[in-house]
């Protein structure tokens, strides 16, 4: 008989809605999935028990904390205790870490001290000021050292789920350098990172939101951002196999675009023109703009070159935007704000390995998941994932040129499974199950060193531009 897998889900907002709760419905039956217990604020819990009406995997218990309770400075009692009786009671198999960010070290910790199995939401940590506070940026690379050193004691596997690892336009990319790379000993030497959320915050949503909120003085980094600096160091990583062109630092600038600049940029009268709504005027008063300075970043944008000594190895741009395109066009919030709020995806890649490889990713949306009304098949379409490969075929030979229409093939691999929702959510289903099954997987919390060094060091960049004392960060690898 199949062993029972006793599973806690902290955090159960629109994300765990989409992607975790149904995964456990899959998987309830082939992995004997018991779900011990939910955890959730309390302001959440109408809302929650809604969305558990009629599920078929109903939690044995429901947790709701006090919504002013600072999980990630002192847990209260009730939270403790629940924990505590419950892993006396019986053995827990593993966490989901579904929270805001600012509660994961909390949940982490507790599961690694515990020897109970890890699946995070990115980032792994999110120290609250982390974007505009040079000791809390610095404090992103900490909480991952204390991690660390606890997991060298523990018999916990402890999975991240940063999905681009497991998503199969990507692993070609990886598994295509690593092969070149060994081959042609030339370091990658450019990468070129475009993410666009599609994500349209209206002035009163940025002020509370909690869901990739702003308010906690970190934002587009510790929330799609972590990605695409993961994805980065992922894949600047073949770079590592070169033994005498090895980056052993980082050189970091970077620059934001906040809520302040966006309420400047989109005033008052720019709404009332655009939606016929007479807003508040107090969100505009100069007193509740200026104070929108220490809120997190919507935007970023990064400068980054990995060097050996003083020699340059990789020169890279990494550019993040919330503040994009959308097909928002209403001011009253969605029931759902992850993909149902006008939201819409755009994401390249542009890679060269010096004069020898260009490798691009192309994926465009023009239209909300589930919601078409755009007639296209390639970009534009919510399947759109392009990855293009330029050779210099007349010095290593092959093809001059070959595209992969990845989305496309993801979905026709599909076939009838109604529970596919994309190229995305399949890779982050490969690493649910990674935490399932015990292995470490592509994205295991000890593959992350890189991606939390550099995080780090742009966060303390970030932060010196909102001390009027912008300067180069360098990080050693």
């Amino acid at each position: 008989m199949t062993p029972t897998k006793n599973i806690v889900l902290a955090g159960l907002g629109p994300h765990a809605r989409r992607i975790y709760y149904p995964l456990l419905e899959k998987y309830a039956a082939q992995y004997n999935i018991r779900l011990l217990l939910v955890i959730d604020r309390r302001e959440q819990t109408a809302a929650i028990n809604h969305y558990l009406a009629g599920r078929s995997l109903q939690p044995e218990h429901l947790l709701f904390i006090d919504d002013n309770q600072n999980v990630d400075e002192s847990p209260g009692d009730e939270l403790l205790t629940t924990l505590r009786d419950l892993s006396r009671k019986q053995h827990i198999s593993g966490i989901i870490i579904a929270t805001e960010p600012r509660a994961h070290k909390f949940y982490a910790l507790w599961a690694v001290l515990n020897n109970i199995h890890v699946l995070v939401d990115k980032p792994i940590t999110a120290p609250p000021g982390s974007s505009i506070d040079i000791h809390a940026a610095r404090q992103v690379y900490s909480d991952y050292a204390d991690l660390e050193r606890c997991l060298k004691i523990s018999k916990s596997n402890f999975i991240v789920q940063a999905q681009r690892r497991s998503h199969a336009g990507y692993k070609l990319i990886k598994e295509y350098l690593e092969d070149f790379v060994q081959r042609y000993p030339i370091p990658v030497s450019y990468m070129d990172i475009y993410h666009g959320d599609g994500m349209w915050v209206m002035p009163e949503e940025i002020y509370g939101r909690e869901n990739h909120p702003y308010k906690y003085g970190y934002g587009k980094l510790m929330h799609s951002g972590y990605h695409f600096v993961d994805l980065f160091a992922w894949l600047a990583e073949t770079n590592m196999h070169l033994e005498n062109k090895r980056p052993n630092k980082a050189e970091i600038t970077a620059r934001r675009f906040g809520p302040y600049d966006f309420l400047n940029q989109m005033t008052q009268e720019d709404y009332t023109s655009l939606f016929d709504a007479n807003l508040p005027r107090a969100w505009f008063t100069p007193e509740r703009l200026s104070g929108l300075k220490n809120f997190g970043e919507q935007d970023v944008f990064v400068m980054c070159q990995l060097k050996r000594d003083d020699v340059v190895v990789t020169t890279s741009s990494i550019n993040l935007q919330q503040n994009s395109f959308s097909r928002r066009s209403w001011m009253k919030q969605a029931s759902d704000v992850y993909k149902g709020n006008g939201r819409v995806r755009h994401e390249r890649l542009n890679l060269q390995v010096g004069n020898l490889l260009n490798i691009q990713v192309h994926s465009y949306q023009s239209y909300e998941v589930g919601k078409r009304d755009v007639e296209t098949e390639g970009a534009g379409h919510e399947d759109h994932f392009e990855v293009d490969i330029y050779r210099n075929s007349g010095v290593i030979g092959g093809k001059p040129f070959e595209t992969f229409n990845i989305g496309a093939q993801s979905r026709h691999e599909a076939g009838d499974d109604k529970t596919f929702l994309g190229h995305n959510e399949r890779a982050r289903e490969l690493h649910f199950l990674d935490f399932l099954e015990c292995r470490p997987g592509p994205s295991h919390f000890s593959s992350h060193r890189m991606t939390v060094q550099l995080l780090s060091g742009i966060c303390e960049a970030l932060a010196h531009v909102q001390a009027g004392n912008p300067q180069q960060i360098d990080v050693a690898l």
